[in-house]
C-alpha cells in the first residue's frame, strides 16, 4: 500500500490506536516509523527530531508483528533476551508470567504455538529499549484472557511514559485507546480523542471504520436558530445544527449518520422529536444489546437498545415506533 499524506502525532505516554480496513496502509505506516520501510518522501519525527536516515535500533522503536518471528532451534529464553536486551532481560520471566506464559528453561521457538509465541515475543518488545512500542493487530490469534493480558501490558507501558501506537481492524479496540487516527487509502481521514471520532465522523467512510451507523439522506426545508428541519422518505424531522457541522442550506441536500443506540424503541405511550414507524426485520443478541433491524420509510435501519428495555420482546414482522433526539445524529459534509 502506498501511503500519502499521512501527517499525525502521537501522544507520550499514551496509547494511540491507528484503525484501517485490510489494505489501508497500516502495516506500511509501522514499517516506516519503525525504520524497516524507507520512505520516498516526507520524515519521520521524534520530539522534533528528523530519525528517518536512522536504523530501527538507533530509533529507539520496538515493533512487535502480528505473529511471531523467533528462530525455531533457538531456545525461547536466549532469543528474548537478545531482543530485549541486557538490562531488560532479568525481567522477561516476570512479564511472561504476567502474561500468562509459563516456558521450559530449554524449550525451543518450533515447539510453541501461535498464541505462545505471540506473547512470548511480546514479552521482549513490552520491555525497554525503545521508549517507542509499535503493535500490528496486536492479539490475532489470541484467546481472550490473553488478548486482556497484553492490554494490559500496553497499558502499563504507556502508563510509564511510552508512547504506544497499535495498527488494528477492529473498532472495539480502537475506541478504548486514548488517541485514534483513521486509515483509510493509505492516507489519514481523521485523528483525535476517539469518543469524538466516533459522535462527530468526517465521512461516511469514517463513520462506518468506528462501528455501525444509519445514514439519512434529505433535503433541508426550514433553517431555524441553532437547527433545521429536514425531509425524507415523506416525513419531516428536526436536528440540531452543532458549531463543527457544515452549515445547512435551505433547500440543500443532507446526509445524516445516525449511531445505532442513538435510536430508541417505544413503548406505546413515549414520544420523541423525530418519529418514524417500522417494521422488524431481525432480531439478534449481541451481550447487553438488543440488534434489531427494521424497514422504515427512511430505509432498513439497525437499532441497538439493551436488552432488558423492551417491555414486550419484539418479534420479527411486529409493527413498531422509533424515535430519536433532536441532537442525536450528525451532519456530513
Amino acid at each position: 500500500m502506498v501511503l500519502e499524506d499521512v501527517s499525525f502525532s502521537a501522544p507520550e505516554g499514551a496509547i494511540t490506536a491507528v484503525l484501517g480496513g485490510a489494505g489501508a496502509g497500516k502495516t506500511s505506516l509501522l514499517a516506516a516509523i519503525a525504520g524497516l520501510l524507507p520512505p520516498e518522501r516526507g520524515a519521520v519525527l521524534r520530539d522534533d527530531t528528523d530519525v528517518t536516515r536512522l536504523s530501527a535500533r538507533r530509533r529507539g522503536v520496538a515493533l512487535l508483528p502480528p505473529g511471531f518471528a523467533l528462530p525455531e532451534s533457538r531456545p525461547v529464553h536466549a532469543a528474548l533476551r537478545r531482543l530485549a536486551g541486557r538490562r531488560a532481560a532479568p525481567a522477561i520471566d516476570t512479564l511472561l508470567s504476567e502474561l500468562g506464559l509459563t516456558l521450559a528453561p530449554r524449550q525451543t521457538a518450533g515447539l510453541l504455538s501461535h498464541g505462545a509465541g505471540f506473547l512470548a515475543l511480546a514479552a521482549a518488545r513490552l520491555l525497554p529499549p525503545g521508549d517507542v512500542l509499535l503493535l500490528d493487530e496486536a492479539g490475532t490469534g489470541l484467546d481472550e484472557e490473553s488478548r486482556a493480558r497484553v492490554s494490559a501490558a500496553m497499558r502499563q507501558a504507556a502508563d510509564a511514559g511510552r508512547t504506544v501506537v497499535m495498527a488494528t481492524r477492529s473498532p472495539s479496540v480502537a475506541l478504548s485507546a486514548d488517541h485514534l487516527i483513521l486509515l483509510g487509502s493509505g492516507r489519514v481521514m481523521q485523528a483525535g480523542r476517539p469518543a469524538s471520532l466516533y459522535a462527530e465522523p468526517r465521512s461516511g467512510e469514517a463513520a462506518l471504520l468506528t462501528g455501525a451507523a444509519n445514514f439519512f439522506a434529505g433535503k433541508i426545508r426550514e433553517v431555524r436558530p441553532g437547527g433545521f428541519v429536514w425531509a425524507g422518505g415523506g416525513g419531516r424531522y428536526v436536528q440540531v445544527a452543532e458549531a463543527d457541522m457544515p452549515r445547512p442550506v435551505l433547500g440543500g441536500e443532507v446526509t445524516l449518520c445516525l449511531r445505532p443506540e442513538r435510536i430508541a424503541l417505544l413503548a406505546a405511550a413515549e414520544s420523541a422529536e423525530n418519529l418514524v414507524e417500522a417494521e422488524i426485520t431481525d432480531l439478534r443478541s449481541a451481550g447487553a444489546l438488543l440488534h434489531v433491524r427494521v424497514r422504515s420509510a427512511l430505509g432498513d435501519l439497525l437499532v441497538a437498545v439493551p436488552s432488558w428495555r423492551p417491555a414486550a420482546y419484539p418479534a420479527t414482522g411486529q409493527r413498531v415506533r422509533l424515535g430519536w433526539a433532536a441532537d442525536a445524529a450528525w451532519m456530513l459534509p
